[in-house]
């Protein structure tokens, strides 16, 4: 991650994420959008950190505006996409007791859910013949993640403090009384059509 940031103990990092494939800019324009920000600063947020992708320009122009309306209260930065993975941002997130954001592609999920850390996943309703909000519906039913709206980030980021107390454990323990916990695997399965 190539910035300058002051790095402190209190630091708490927001890391979104948009995808490989295709850019996600109404994702990219809301988590800069006031009420998202506001929701951020309230929750104790001190870093943004959003991967653009090929919608630099969508990030630069939002960034911009956000910057001006934050103040210098959180520090907003924006990397492109890395082939290597997002592993470096992720273990950032952890370490701060952090916020993920992220689009709705089931390995930006899976990678997050691997470093046990709260998971916004927004679904982007624009494609077409996707899975993404029924997987988002899935898998926030079974306690992994939380779904986010572009229309409005704010509540799910204020909802997020809370549920890192009591988001289901990735992968899911599937013995005892934890057997209703539903793999990812089972839940792709699920949502594509896949049944016995």
């Amino acid at each position: 991650m190539a910035t300058a940031w002051e790095w402190t103990p209190e630091s708490k990092l927001c890391f979104v994420t948009t995808g490989a494939t295709a850019p996600f800019t109404a994702l990219i324009e809301s988590v800069l959008s006031p009420s998202s920000l506001e929701a951020l600063l309230e929750s104790g947020f001190t870093h943004l950190l959003v991967q653009h992708g090929s919608a630099k320009d969508v990030f630069t122009k939002a960034s911009s505006i956000a910057r001006a309306h934050v103040q210098g209260q959180i520090v907003i930065d924006g990397i492109d996409f890395n082939p290597d993975g997002l592993q470096a941002q992720l273990r950032l997130v952890q370490q701060a007791k952090g916020l993920v954001i992220s689009h709705a592609g089931s390995g930006s999920i899976l990678e997050a859910l691997r470093y046990q850390v709260p998971l916004i996943v927004v679904p982007n309703t624009s494609l077409l013949d996707n899975h993404q909000e029924e997987l988002a519906v899935a898998m926030e039913r079974s306690g992994y993640l939380l779904r986010g709206h572009v229309e409005d980030l704010s509540l799910a980021i204020r909802k997020s403090e809370e549920f890192r107390t009591r988001m289901s454990q990735f992968p899911p323990v599937t013995s005892g009384q934890h057997r209703e916990t539903k793999s990812f695997a089972a839940i792709m399965d699920e949502t594509v059509g896949f049944m016995d």
